[in-house]
């Protein structure tokens, strides 16, 4: 898949979500031998645990799809996944750091601090490369280039 094609599925998958009233998330496409793509999709302002439903899901797929089986630079055979980020999203860029303010946050860190490689608390703030978070009642200030992998963390008790 060309880098030209990725950007323009990325733009299809963006006008797909706006089309049913929702934001894209993530969206990712791999060739390994046949195409996997993949659409996260999710609310505006959505609370933690309203996610979209099911048949939301089948609305972007559908719209997107028309789009990919008139292109003449989509194979014939790919496979289209589209969902929810899930209430344990990842955590990838500014956008979604934003999106993830006051939401409790599982940090992998590159290199460990005080022996441990992994923080988990709330995501109070972020600026300029800086995330502070509260952990056991703290506040912990760690640059986001420390960060290997972040999440959204959920209590399921």
């Amino acid at each position: 898949m060309t880098g030209e094609l990725r950007e323009k599925f990325l733009g299809w998958a963006a006008e797909a979500c706006a089309v049913h009233g929702l934001d894209l998330y993530e969206a990712e496409a791999v060739a390994r031998g046949k195409w996997i793509l993949r659409v996260f999709a999710d609310r505006a302002g959505a609370e933690v645990g309203e996610g979209i439903s099911v048949s939301e899901c089948a609305d972007v797929s559908r719209y997107l799809e028309a789009i990919l089986d008139a292109d003449e630079d989509v194979p014939e055979r790919y496979v289209l996944e589209v969902s929810s980020p899930g209430i344990e999203r990842k955590i990838k860029t500014v956008e979604q750091l934003e999106k993830s303010l006051g939401q409790d946050v599982a940090l992998t860190l590159r290199e460990p601090r005080d022996g441990k490689d992994k923080v988990i608390g709330r995501l109070k703030a972020h600026s300029e490369g800086l995330l502070t978070l509260e952990v056991s009642g703290e506040e912990m200030e760690i640059p986001w280039d420390e960060v290997a992998k972040a999440r959204w963390t959920f209590d399921f008790s």
